[in-house]
């Protein structure tokens, strides 16, 4: 599992950036999320099942 921000400058400007706990580095299509923090949140929040999410024009960064 690996922690990531999300950095995506989004055209509408309205969008949040999460924290994901990710199964793999994200690229390709498709990355599978197992928990996120939301933003403004210190709370981590489990998925019941892995999240499939679409990451097409998306951009992370690793967090330590």
């Amino acid at each position: 599992m690996i922690v990531y921000q999300e950095t995506t400058q989004w055209p509408e400007g309205d969008n949040a950036n999460h924290i994901y706990v990710l199964k793999g580095k994200p690229t390709g299509r498709t990355v599978e999320a197992v928990a996120y923090v939301p933003r403004g949140s210190d709370r981590v929040q489990k998925f019941k099942r892995p999240l499939t999410l679409d990451i097409r024009g998306r951009t992370f960064k690793p967090v330590d």
